[in-house]
């Protein structure tokens, strides 16, 4: 973490940690993103909180939650903002809102494509939330746009699949590595 976007964190910015919140909206979201989870493969829920898409997904899925926190007995504890990452491969990683607060997402989406084949992940972009002082009370700590979040997946080879609006207006993408 660069000095400037410490002492801004330090002086001005409360981390995700201290206001951390769960809106049941959130749940619409996840649901549709969980269809896209394939049958019998195996899932790494990164940024887990209250583990909402073990709702969503069969008994045949192997489901591996991770938080920066314990959120139960077989969640996997990892600060991305410290760097720390599973230590685990899945088919599938599903990241849903927590993208904004990692503070190095190029690093993340690339551990992310080194641990799976596919991605389903929502991300509130900078196009369509443009308002940096709205992005920094909410605590989102980067701003990219849909160009550059697709373009980090490119580098790492993963391509876009498809792209989805919830019906809350929650913008979600599907990536694959590439054959």
């Amino acid at each position: 973490m660069g000095f400037y976007r410490l002492l801004n964190r330090l002086l001005n910015k409360k981390a995700w940690k201290d206001f951390e919140y769960f809106d049941e909206s959130w749940k619409t979201r996840i649901k549709s993103m969980a269809k896209y989870i394939q049958p019998n493969t195996s899932v790494i829920d990164l940024g887990c909180g209250k583990m909402w898409l073990k709702e969503y997904i069969g008994k045949n899925i192997n489901y591996y939650p991770v938080d920066y926190l314990k959120r139960a007995e077989d969640s996997i504890v990892c600060d991305f903002n410290k760097l720390q990452f599973p230590k685990i491969s899945a088919e599938c990683s599903f990241v849903s809102g927590c993208l904004e607060y990692v503070d190095n997402p190029a690093w993340f989406i690339n551990k992310i494509t080194q641990n799976s084949n596919k991605c389903i992940i929502s991300y509130c972009t900078f196009d369509d939330f443009p308002n940096i002082n709205e992005r920094k009370k909410l605590g989102w700590v980067n701003s990219l746009n849909e160009n550059e979040l697709i373009s980090l997946f490119k580098k790492n080879n993963f391509e876009l699949l498809k792209s989805e609006s919830t019906e809350l207006n929650h913008k979600f993408y599907i990536f694959n590595r590439c054959q």
